[in-house]
């Protein structure tokens, strides 16, 4: 891949193959978790940004993941996951949202995983990148 600048580019400089070299440009619709207020400043934050702290012990895999956002292939996976997590984690809500934004996602904007088999992608954004803006919010995640 062409040398970029992400967004996060300081992070992750050294760490290993970040992004990784299967990330590709995508042309999708993305859905992720918010909140309610669109002009939460953590809404279009990686969760490394968000809570640093989170970052000690983890593999390289998993650093070069916690500075990718998180989206799902579809509206039912995002709902799906949520459920599954909210039940486990108490203050979920609070660290990641309580609802979900429909984000158009081009190649312009960066590189993505393949969809796992929850509907899970990760997006390494471009530094200029402001994907608040193309974004929408659709319903409450419960």
């Amino acid at each position: 891949m062409e040398k970029s600048v992400w967004k996060y580019q300081e992070q992750i400089k050294n760490i290993a193959n970040c992004p990784p070299s299967d990330y590709k440009p995508i042309d999708m619709i993305g859905f992720r978790w918010v909140f309610e207020d669109e002009k939460h400043p953590n809404n279009f934050l990686p969760i490394f940004v968000i809570n640093p702290q989170r970052i000690i012990n983890k593999t390289d895999m998993e650093k070069c993941s916690g500075y990718a956002l998180s989206f799902f292939n579809s509206l039912e996976n995002a709902k799906k996951r949520y459920l599954k997590l909210y039940d486990r984690f108490e203050d979920f809500d609070q660290s990641v949202g309580t609802h979900i934004a429909k984000t158009e996602i081009k190649p312009e904007d960066g590189v993505a995983s393949h969809p796992n088999k929850i509907g899970h992608f990760n997006l390494h954004e471009f530094s200029e990148i402001n994907l608040a803006i193309k974004s929408t919010w659709l319903c409450p995640a419960i």
